[in-house]
């Protein structure tokens, strides 16, 4: 039996040569080279830093945002450690903003109360629930139990000696 040879059905068939194939996928491998959105590798999960006043403050909302607090909490928080905030020279987002050290911010995110502040919030909503339920012994049973955070680090933080707190109290008359 004739056999066709396989270089004749491949042309029968329409298919390209193999030069012409390896000439198409450098094509194809160019256009997508260009299409990239990255130079390198490394750049892919950089973006741009902060500079000059940026990187030093942050505004008030981007700090309630970093800590994950309510501006109430923020607030309590910032008075009870005694951040204040601050007024740099190049306000960046706007003169009607304000604006924090972020190193402040920073310091506050590794401060105990916040985890009290977060587990208040928590147990108010189990309240709530059991009195939107009407059930009245659980609300006053967990009512009870209400979590307390002590102030008594913050106290040691700010004076560190009898006399500092002395110091301090002469101002307060």
């Amino acid at each position: 039996v004739d056999r066709p040879s396989s270089r004749s059905i491949a042309a029968r068939l329409g298919m390209a040569k193999a030069g012409e194939a390896a000439k198409a996928r450098t094509e194809r491998k160019a256009n997508i080279k260009q299409k990239k959105k990255f130079s390198n590798k490394n750049s892919i999960g950089k973006t741009r830093r902060n500079v000059g006043s940026e990187a030093r403050y942050v505004t008030r909302t981007g700090a309630v945002k970093k800590l994950q607090v309510t501006l109430k909490d923020f607030r309590r928080l910032c008075i009870l450690k005694g951040i204040y905030p601050r007024e740099p020279r190049k306000k960046f987002k706007g003169g009607n903003t304000t604006y924090y050290f972020a190193k402040d911010i920073a310091f506050l995110a590794h401060e105990p109360l916040l985890e009290k502040f977060r587990e208040q919030k928590a147990f108010l909503k189990k309240i709530r629930r059991a009195v939107g339920r009407y059930e009245k012994k659980e609300a006053k049973r967990l009512d009870a139990r209400r979590p307390v955070y002590k102030l008594d680090h913050l106290i040691r933080e700010r004076f560190p000696t009898f006399v500092d707190a002395l110091r301090e109290l002469d101002d307060a008359l």
